[in-house]
């Protein structure tokens, strides 16, 4: 009898006695367990140094720095995005999570890679992760299909002002037909989006219904010192793609972009003839960091020229300065994009290349490991932008 009433009793493993222990730590239902567990610390106004504990439902971290106590519990069905990150914009070991309509970045992880992915198995399983379709691609997808074709028109409403800016003023001639690249006046340019996103900076002689004139030679070869981080073929003609992502028609759409990518305090000039470089403006916006302590938000300020050459094809070179970052006064970042016509398909469409490089003012160790960083961010930042620009040619062509 005694054998058999020592085989009844529930032997409880350590694995099991750990995950009831933290369980009740942060005060979760009965049926929840631990899965995994790591060192990592999370970041607010100073840095916490602690532990995650990933349970079934919900993302956990607990830290206690001489007797202060921190706990943040994430439930799955909360999230509404799940990022790799970076720590000072150069070390991969940071995982940033949006929920609940906060941010929440947690850093420092040893092996972030094997976090990340069990934070976003979990979220698409227990979340809403595999269901995610974000307004855009929603768009893309309803305005593919023939018996929802009306209901595309009807959501695409609100890019109907964007599309509108982009009809001449001048006897109603639609600028996509033509192989001049309108550059519209400030005037109509404010009416439309408002003074809070423009700022002109320009004192010269107003742009309005002027026409930059290409230049009779072929576009400059890219240097090759550039490294390509993305090409892509685009359904529309070259003058259709400056006009829809780099016109000043064009503001919504980039501001929705540096909106998406977390900054703040865009303004942007309009373009503006310049007497050798063609049409010129300037950038300049907040876009956020992620360090130990100090500031939240990185100053970034960007030049951009603009030239079109022989056949349609035009260039666009940026220089980008990046201050509030460690040894941001190293470097700054140069962007060339190339955008050329593409015959081969049954409709003239167009093929961009964007290349990048990081030029270098003063020598440092950390060359290598900035370079690296900053092409991963380039990188992620065209891939959002891509994602954008697609679903609105999409939505462009549907409405022409």
């Amino acid at each position: 009898m005694a054998n058999t009433s020592h085989r009844d009793v529930e032997i409880q493993s350590p694995t099991t006695l750990k995950s009831e222990e933290y369980r009740q730590l942060f005060r979760l239902p009965p049926e929840e367990f631990l899965v995994q567990d790591f060192n990592c610390a999370f970041q607010d106004s100073i840095l916490f140094q602690g532990h995650m504990y990933l349970f079934a439902h919900f993302i956990c971290f607990y830290s206690n720095i001489f007797g202060f106590e921190t706990k943040k519990i994430i439930a799955f069905n909360e999230i509404k995005s799940v990022t790799k990150a970076k720590t000072a914009g150069i070390f991969s070991n940071a995982i940033e999570i949006f929920a609940g309509g906060r941010k929440y970045f947690f850093t420092s992880f040893i092996s972030r890679d094997e976090a990340f992915k069990l934070i976003n198995d979990g979220w698409v399983q227990y979340g809403n992760g595999g269901n995610e379709i974000t307004e855009q691609q929603e768009l893309m997808l309803e305005s593919c299909s023939k018996e929802n074709g009306f209901v595309a028109i009807e959501k695409v409403n609100s890019f109907k002002t964007l599309i509108n800016d982009m009809e001449s003023r001048d006897g109603g001639e639609d600028v996509s037909t033509t192989n001049n690249f309108k550059v519209p006046s400030t005037s109509e340019k404010d009416t439309e989006v408002g003074p809070e996103s423009i700022i002109n900076t320009n004192s010269s002689t107003p742009t309005d219904s002027c026409f930059l004139v290409p230049e009779n030679c072929d576009a400059p070869k890219v240097p090759d010192y550039f490294i390509k981080v993305a090409e892509t073929k685009f359904p529309i003609k070259v003058e259709e793609f400056f006009n829809l992502y780099f016109s000043d028609n064009a503001i919504n759409f980039i501001k929705s972009f540096h909106t998406r990518r977390g900054d703040k305090e865009f303004k942007c000039s309009s373009w503006f003839l310049h007497d050798k470089f063609g049409l010129v403006r300037d950038m300049s916006y907040q876009h956020p960091i992620k360090v130990y302590l100090g500031a939240k938000f990185c100053s970034c300020k960007e030049s951009q020229k603009f030239q079109i050459y022989r056949n349609s094809h035009w260039v666009l070179e940026t220089s980008q300065e990046v201050n509030d970052v460690p040894y941001g006064d190293y470097f700054h970042v140069e962007g060339f994009w190339d955008v050329e016509r593409d015959s081969d398909g049954p409709v003239e469409g167009c093929i961009s290349r964007v290349y990048v490089n990081v030029a270098f003012n003063k020598k440092t160790v950390w060359k290598g490991k900035i370079v690296k960083s900053t092409l991963e961010e380039c990188q992620e930042a065209y891939a959002t932008w891509l994602d954008m620009a697609l679903s609105f040619s999409s939505i462009f062509m549907i409405i022409l």
